[in-house]
């Protein structure tokens, strides 16, 4: 009997190992590429931007600058998108296909900060991008029951969750990636969210982003 609990609990972790790689691959949701954010800017506010892109640049190495409101980590990976200064001046509120966005201002304005979004991503700390206590609305543009994203409150993806795009995950329990909150909702379907334009409650509290399958989530 124990032999047999044995194989099939080998048998169990192939399987487990060769859906997640089908899953990966499926539900990945290429990204269709950035777009670039180029809009009218007067000298003064060129060489504003370009402050703050060159200290992030200082604070995380390796990004490029692509236009002179953005830079850009790993081949597209994570795309960081300065506003133009000023209150009445435009900011960038479009998430593009494939990513999750942050953005430190309600209803999708101010500094942007946008994460390939796949089930495979690993979790991104966002004190690399100065964005860490400061999100204030969010948008997923990925096909639906592709990835959960969570936000959590501390660095690593380890702490709690603050944020999530499914509905029916409980906030402030363990995380991540593959955990699931005890009170979570088993019954019925999903709910994914796409965006919330106004963080109240967890306002400034999101220090990491977490990516996972869904289908875990949907197993467990």
């Amino acid at each position: 009997m124990k032999a047999i609990g044995f194989v099939d609990c080998i048998a169990l972790c192939l399987g487990l190992g060769a859906l997640f790689y089908f899953y990966a691959n499926q539900a990945s949701g290429k990204q269709s590429g950035y777009a670039l954010f180029i809009p009218a800017m007067t000298a003064e506010q060129t060489a504003a931007i370009q402050l703050q892109i060159d200290q992030q640049l200082s604070r995380k190495p390796a990004g490029r600058q692509v236009s002179a409101t953005q830079v850009v980590y790993d081949n597209g990976a994570v795309v960081m998108t300065f506003p133009v200064p000023g209150d009445a001046n435009p900011t960038d509120p479009v998430c593009d296909y494939g990513y999750f966005c942050v953005w430190d201002g309600w209803d999708y304005t101010g500094r942007k900060l946008s994460l390939a979004s796949t089930p495979v991503s690993r979790p991104v700390n966002l004190a690399d991008y100065n964005m860490s206590h400061q999100v204030s609305s969010w948008q997923h543009n990925n096909k639906a029951h592709a990835v959960k994203v969570f936000g959590v409150d501390g660095p690593g993806a380890k702490g709690n969750m603050v944020m999530s795009n499914i509905k029916e995950i409980v906030l402030g329990r363990g995380c991540c990636p593959f955990s699931i909150p005890e009170q979570a909702s088993t019954k019925g379907t999903w709910t994914e969210l796409n965006a919330q334009s106004r963080l109240v409650e967890h306002n400034d509290r999101i220090v990491s982003v977490a990516f996972s399958p869904l289908f875990i989530l949907v197993a467990q």
